[in-house]
């Protein structure tokens, strides 16, 4: 077990604080350290409304992009959507697919399988699209395929990208780009997901049609469909692990309370058949419950029975769907725990070097970003796990918060064919199995050579220290007023000291969850606290008796009708 160090976050200054003399001081710091201090963000923040969205036509290109959609649907043409393989990539599909056959579009999806075809768009894939389609619309990729598209534009294909994507040196000649992230794109958001753009498409397609279907009466007009497609944006934006701050705050939280009463049959099955919780509008059921099933396709078999199960509207494939990503789920879990074993079994005689470096053919290819993240979540370390794919060695890394894995990639970028990723995550290919060392040689060269011993060291970001007599349900109850918690929102965390332990439970079949019950001197109140998962780690260590320091999540439990403080333990520290 890593000891982690504790930070805690600065206090509010006191023009901050007399700006706001009606909030608790729990939230004020809250909103502070989270930088909403403008009184009327403070407002927006707590209070966020749907109205407060942007006008989808501050896209410098978007009344291109919507003209030529309504032309190819008014004139019958084939469309094609090319989406991406991850729950960001299928709710992209899905969201436009909807918008457009709801408009009586002549409309198609191509998913890419991870492994046969890769991230993107292929100059495979477009020749067989030529003759088929007249305009093909690109969901969470295409940005950076330049060649491609301007193949594509060579054979008569009309090409709007939408993605949300970095944006490469040189764009592809596109029809239309609907981008946040363009250099002078007037759009004011630029941390949408490719979800959160496909909406935009869709909404604004929306807005400018006089079609007017009768299909859309029972959605309650164009404005109603466009809400009820939020549960597929939050969906996407919480798996993508977008910030919810701004406009993906309003999306995710409106798209939590539509989810909760889909008319996805697909959605209201899975629920159904993974024991999912749609009513309870929290991001958690999205990033650990949901995605997890919709990128399982994708990363076992294939992505395009997510985006079917999302779409479909026949009750017996609904079931058939759903227990199909549900047992792939499962099966992706199994393999998980079976390759990460193998890595561990790598990765045992070389943790004196800053990065870990695993090569195993036992690996699924769709799943080596997840066992890069479990050894890294571990020992606190860049790790770089590598599979046979074909004749192909690919791989993918992730990081720590003080090392940049895609820079360093450009240290070996002799022996790799292609590769690309942000900070913290990076996926590439090698150019042969010959290069395999030389590339370890080198990536962990890099590491040893820009990584300090205390960039090593794991911090968990502390938003304030309080005491068992502060945290009432009242207050318990304001903090979740700052949900959906997420990327750039994280769920508070805080900091309890002095907790003189009265009780220790283990619970659980095999006795894995702890229970502690624990007071301090400023409350005559018995606090519950829970470790989940810890009961290995910490039994023996603590003990009746004991006085440590907890830090903790706090939310509301209810059982059996009766409201009471939860207070989830992330770490101890004995006194």
């Amino acid at each position: 077990m890593l000891d982690k160090k504790w930070i805690i976050k600065n206090e509010p200054s006191e023009e901050f604080q007399k700006m706001h003399p009606k909030l608790h001081p729990i939230i004020l710091k809250l909103l502070y350290t989270r930088g909403i201090k403008d009184p009327n963000e403070v407002d927006l923040f707590l209070n966020p409304l749907y109205e407060q969205l942007h006008d989808p036509f501050l896209f410098k290109d978007m009344n291109i992009a919507v003209d030529r959609v309504l032309q190819a649907i008014e004139n019958k043409e084939s469309i094609v959507i090319h989406g991406d393989y991850d729950a960001d990539g299928v709710t992209s599909s899905a969201i436009l697919y909807k918008t457009l056959k709801v408009l009586g579009a002549n409309v198609e999806v191509f998913i890419p399988h991870r492994e046969k075809d890769g991230y993107g768009v292929s100059i495979k894939t477009i020749k067989t699209f030529v003759g088929k389609y007249q305009l093909m619309i690109t969901v969470d990729c295409g940005v950076s395929n330049v060649d491609e598209i301007r193949y594509a534009g060579s054979k008569g294909i009309d090409v709007i990208v939408t993605d949300h994507h970095d944006i490469p040196p040189v764009l592809p000649s596109a029809l239309a780009i609907i981008n946040p992230k363009i250099e002078g794109e007037t759009y004011p958001f630029k941390s949408l997901c490719g979800a959160g753009v496909a909406y935009k498409l869709a909404c604004a397609v929306l807005q400018k049609q006089k079609i007017n279907p009768k299909a859309l009466n029972v959605w309650g007009g164009a404005e109603g469909f466009a809400k009820w497609l939020l549960d597929l944006v939050a969906i996407g934006t919480v798996a993508d692990v977008m910030p919810l701050i701004g406009e993906n705050r309003i999306l995710v939280k409106y798209g939590l309370k539509v989810l909760a009463a889909t008319k996805r049959i697909g959605l209201k099955d899975l629920a159904e058949i993974s024991s999912i919780d749609l009513t309870k509008e929290d991001g958690y059921i999205i990033g650990f419950q949901i995605a997890p099933r919709l990128n399982a396709a994708g990363r076992m078999t294939h992505a395009l029975y997510a985006f079917e199960l999302l779409v479909t509207e026949d009750p017996v494939k609904s079931v058939e769907l759903a227990s199909l990503l549900h047992a792939t789920n499962s099966d992706r879990q199994k393999v998980t725990e079976t390759s990460k074993a193998v890595a561990l079994a790598q990765v045992e005689n070389s943790l004196d070097d800053n990065l870990l470096f695993v090569y195993s053919e036992d690996i699924p290819g769709g799943i080596v970003g997840l066992i890069a993240g479990r050894l890294s979540d571990l020992y606190f370390k860049p790790s770089l796990v590598i599979t046979k794919t074909g004749e192909h060695l690919v791989g993918s890394g992730r990081s720590i918060p003080n090392y940049d894995i895609t820079k360093s990639l450009y240290k070996a970028q002799e022996v790799l064919s292609r590769f690309g990723g942000h900070s913290q995550a990076c996926g590439f290919t090698l150019k042969g199995q010959d290069y395999l060392e030389k590339f370890k040689e080198l990536m962990v060269k890099d590491a040893n050579e820009n990584i300090k011993k205390e960039d090593m060291v794991p911090v968990i970001n502390i938003d304030s220290e309080v005491t068992i007599s502060n945290i009432d349900l009242s207050v318990v109850k304001q903090i979740e007023q700052l949900a959906p918690f997420g990327e750039a929102n994280k769920k508070p965390v805080f900091v309890i000291r002095n907790i003189f332990i009265t009780a220790i439970d283990s619970l659980g079949n095999t006795g894995r969850h702890l229970r502690i019950m624990g007071k301090t001197d400023d409350s005559y109140v018995v606090q519950k606290f829970m470790l989940f998962g810890q009961g290995e780690v910490w039994r023996g260590i603590i003990n009746i008796g004991d006085t440590v320091d907890l830090v903790v999540e706090l939310g509301v439990n209810v059982w059996n009708g009766t409201e009471s403080v939860d207070a989830k333990v992330l770490d101890i520290k004995k006194k």
